[in-house]
């Protein structure tokens, strides 16, 4: 027995080492000697849940309950690989059953949390999180998860206390740093959001959802654009009485966007536009910039990136200039470039689209000659108000494999910006 004793010892110290081959074979050799030894089949069936082996860690974690079936903390551990392998309903009945030969098991009743959760019942999984922070108040665990469910009711400075309670007890607790930031994010608190994401990066540097969290609220979204002859900066209120001027150009409209509203005073568009530069992209989906030239320091367009997809690093491009003397200039090449540079680059998108009026055949021809790939036509897309006619429409894409390839706008982008944009 002493020997069986110190051999389950080793092995569980290689499993929580993360030695898990190692941890494994001990377990092997204990089986194949003492075959039904529960202790050894259910830290066997742990190891091959750990390594994602789930149907070993189903079969092993069977026969462990089968040969002890009072004990709560297998069928509980059973209970988290099924949640883990999305079996829901299963894994709410084995915490039930777990629960009953043993009421008083936080980890248990966190693992119910969950699997409430992964079905959207979240006042029970709230419940149960609750339940096991009576029990063990301490449990940074079942704080966070607190929090995310609180969150999904709409609960978000109860969610901040918790997130904010579970990083006092684990500073390190790079989840609970990646939650506080979303949830501060999600009351415009962008600045204090960013510095979550940061934390949760430095205490796990490979964390795609924190890393993907800090590109939607970094700071680098709000800097202005710089070219040889033009840089763009984000409206701001003292551009009210340019941008009315372009949406009063009806020629210029009907290719740019004929679908903005046009009349608004130039005050309520002066306070609309302070309201907007006062926020970040991710809360508006949008980023809008003024094309100005620089020896004049004179806005000559307007552009902008709208319906911004963060999960799918996706958006929409337009740019206009409302004088049709700029045209000749290059003035839209650069400002479009410095777009692109920022879109693929700056900000990491992943594909820009545009979609161009079918009545609008040089601008159509233009944005293929940069690089962009014409992805459908629709026809009578779009219905215009003003003449009672139909639209149709080019929808085009570049992708930013299509952009790192694109030898046109490499020799574009030495000559206008004296840079490679296409360069990683």
């Amino acid at each position: 027995m002493r020997q069986l004793s110190e051999a389950l010892q080793k092995a569980a110290h290689h499993q929580h080492s993360g030695q898990f081959s190692e941890a494994e074979a001990i377990c092997l050799k204990i089986c194949s000697a003492i075959p039904n030894q529960p202790d050894t089949l259910h830290l066997l069936a742990i190891i091959y849940a750990q390594t994602q082996r789930y149907q070993l860690a189903n079969d092993y974690f069977q026969k462990a309950i089968a040969t002890a079936p009072t004990r709560a903390d297998f069928i509980g551990n059973y209970a988290n690989a099924l949640l883990e392998q999305n079996q829901i309903e299963t894994a709410i009945g084995y915490c039930e059953q777990s629960l009953a030969l043993n009421a008083n098991q936080a980890e248990v009743l966190n693992i119910l949390g969950n699997a409430y959760m992964a079905r959207n019942r979240n006042e029970k999984a709230a419940e149960c999180f609750r339940r096991a922070l009576q029990l063990r108040p301490q449990y940074p665990h079942a704080l966070n998860n607190l929090g995310n469910a609180l969150q999904k009711l709409n609960k978000t400075d109860d969610a901040i206390r918790c997130y904010q309670r579970a990083l006092e007890l684990q500073g390190g607790y790079a989840e609970a740093s990646n939650n506080l930031g979303q949830a501060l994010k999600s009351l415009g608190r962008i600045d204090e959001a960013r510095a979550c994401f940061r934390k949760a990066l430095q205490s796990m540097p490979n964390f795609s959802q924190a890393r993907h969290n800090l590109a939607e609220v970094d700071s680098s979204w709000l800097e202005p654009l710089q070219g040889k002859k033009l840089f763009l900066r984000r409206y701001e209120a003292e551009d009210a009485a340019y941008i009315h001027h372009c949406h009063q150009n009806d020629v210029f409209m009907r290719q740019y966007n004929q679908y903005i509203p046009r009349n608004q005073p130039i005050d309520d568009l002066a306070a609309k536009l302070s309201q907007t530069q006062a926020q970040h992209p991710c809360q508006t989906k949008t980023v809008d910039w003024v094309i100005i030239r620089k020896n004049t320091n004179q806005p000559v367009g307007i552009a902008n990136l709208v319906d911004i997809n963060f999960p799918h690093r996706r958006a929409e491009f337009l740019i206009g200039l409302p004088n049709p003397e700029d045209h000749a200039h290059g003035t839209a090449l650069e400002a479009t470039l410095l777009i692109l540079e920022y879109a693929f680059n700056r900000v990491q998108l992943n594909k820009l689209t545009t979609n161009v009026y079918a009545t609008n055949a040089y601008s159509q021809e233009n944005t293929l000659a940069l690089g962009f790939i014409q992805e459908s036509y629709l026809r009578e897309h779009l219905f215009n108000p003003a003449d009672g006619k139909f639209l149709d429409v080019y929808g085009n894409g570049m992708t930013l494999s299509d952009f790192r390839s694109n030898q046109r706008i490499a020799r574009l982008s030495r000559r206008l910006l004296g840079r490679n944009i296409t360069a990683t």
